[in-house]
């Protein structure tokens, strides 16, 4: 493949949109040897897989050894969706390295990576407050969970890829990138075999939690430290754009990374 169609191709799929978990990108060479990227399927496109990207962690991120400080609402979420505590801390440990600020070059954000699309399903109001976020991810594994009988590494597989993916494969999708993110989270857990999880019928609330009650309380908006991402893109009458907003489905375009906030 020439080293500018290799270029381009890692160009358009690191900056396809924000998708839900199911979603797909396409590819295809066109006439000039240069490869475009769609997540809408059209004549000539095949299905790829692009990862979910690189992690960017916000500038007040240092690193280190994790001082419990998300703790208590990890513990509450665990409660109240029935996943083992040690399970999300796993997670969140693959997905942000405990940033709770982090974005990804696809758009995931916060601890467990939630990409806009999910959080939405979830009921998240602001993807960037720990509460919000734990809650909604592990009540995604706890979605996940139920949807393959309580098996961990498929569930982690549709974390990570999707849970179509996992469907269409029946099994741990060939992905390199998912199937690392299984071994590294099993790693985290130490003891990867043992059950960590029972089946809950409609991942319901521990006895004496109403759903209502279940769901985080909605806070003021935090300010994200991650830096600006905007979509640039043509719009349908040709004309160069520079939103925050991404376009719609089928529309090709790039990432540009502003300064911090």
């Amino acid at each position: 493949m020439p080293r500018r169609a290799r270029v381009t191709l890692l160009a358009l799929v690191s900056a396809l949109p924000c998708a839900p978990s199911g979603a797909q990108v396409y590819t295809r060479t066109n006439a000039n040897g240069v490869i475009e990227a769609t997540n809408f399927p059209a004549p000539g496109y095949r299905l790829t897989y692009p990862g979910k990207g690189t992690l960017i962690h916000s500038r007040g991120f240092r690193g280190g050894v994790y001082r419990g400080e998300f703790d208590a609402h990890i513990e509450a979420a665990a409660s109240v969706y029935g996943v083992a505590s040690d399970l999300v801390r796993a997670v969140i440990r693959a997905e942000s390295e405990f940033d709770a600020f982090a974005v990804s070059s696809k758009g995931a954000q916060g601890l467990m990576q939630l990409m806009p699309a999910t959080a939405q399903r979830l009921g998240v109001s602001d993807p960037f407050d720990p509460r919000q976020n734990i809650f909604a991810g592990t009540q995604y594994l706890r979605i996940l969970l139920d949807l393959f009988d309580g098996d961990v590494a498929l569930a982690l597989a549709g974390y990570n890829a999707g849970e179509n993916a996992v469907r269409r494969y029946k099994g741990i999708p060939p992905y390199r990138e998912t199937r690392g993110y299984v071994t590294k989270v099993q790693s985290f857990l130490g003891t990867p075999t043992r059950p960590l999880t029972a089946r809950a019928a409609s991942y319901a609330p521990a006895a004496g939690v109403s759903r209502t009650a279940a769901r985080p309380p909605r806070q003021r908006p935090a300010t994200p430290l991650a830096p600006r991402v905007y979509y640039r893109y043509h719009d349908a009458r040709g004309i160069l754009t520079v939103s925050q907003e991404p376009p719609g489905e089928g529309v090709t375009y790039s990432l540009v990374r502003g300064g911090g906030r």
